[in-house]
């Protein structure tokens, strides 16, 4: 359900979803959206205090994530001379005519091979299969090593599945035994992927961000601040 608020003298809009959870939650996405979670019992106005209480959270988060725009990758078509980031090395992308469409790394750079390199929806095709190929190998490798610490907690293996997200790296299922990364993720360095598959896999043991879940992510992740900050500024770059 999308509704508005007024914050002071700003009109922010955001989405009201209704879950079976104890909290009024609030998430301040990084592309500016909000989105708000409560159960169906919570009146709108009870949410609405809440948010008026928090006034000073949601703008300040939202300002920020505005100032970081122009530092976020923009969409590439991947045409001569573009760059790609991956595991946090930047890479020159080369194009070359070839009976399969494919990428091949050499050195510090994507040979993307194409039938018609001309093609601007095919590069995107290919390169983003090759994105998302390497994304699930890092993050499975990852997660191998990650789990590995975590089993004597009762953290199981999970399934590992991979998209483009623009608004979050990660997400946890434990209910399905699942969890899904950011394909973006891949651009990283290692560390910051480390960090986010270990949020994601600690909240098989804490499904919300409690005190205790940071608690827990710090037992494994003693700099995840740190690793958070260089991932959602890009500072990578």
């Amino acid at each position: 359900m999308k509704r508005i608020i007024r914050l002071g003298d700003r009109t922010i809009p955001y989405e009201l979803t209704r879950k079976k959870v104890k909290n009024i939650n609030i998430r301040v996405r990084a592309d500016g959206s909000v989105g708000v979670s409560a159960g169906s019992w919570v009146t709108v106005a009870q949410i609405e205090e809440v948010l008026q209480n928090r006034a000073h959270f949601l703008l300040g988060a939202l300002d920020r994530f505005a100032a970081m725009e122009n530092r976020r990758p923009k969409e590439s078509d991947y045409g001569p001379g573009a760059t790609v980031y991956l595991l946090g090395k930047a890479h020159q992308v080369v194009l070359f005519r070839g009976e399969r469409n494919e990428v091949r790394k050499e050195g510090q750079s994507l040979q993307l091979f194409l039938k018609d390199p001309e093609d601007a929806a095919l590069r995107v095709k290919t390169m983003e299969a090759y994105l998302k190929e390497q994304c699930l190998a890092v993050t499975t490798a990852f997660c191998r090593q990650c789990q590995g610490n975590m089993a004597a907690l009762g953290v199981p293996f999970p399934q590992i599945r991979v998209r483009s997200m623009t608004s979050r790296w990660g997400s946890c299922k434990p209910a399905a035994c699942r969890v899904t990364f950011a394909r973006q993720l891949v651009e990283a360095p290692p560390a910051c992927v480390e960090y986010v598959v270990y949020h994601e896999l600690v909240h098989f043991l804490h499904p919300n961000h409690s005190k205790a879940f940071y608690a827990c992510l710090a037992d494994f992740v003693p700099d995840w601040k740190a690793r958070r900050n260089c991932l959602n500024s890009y500072s990578y770059r």
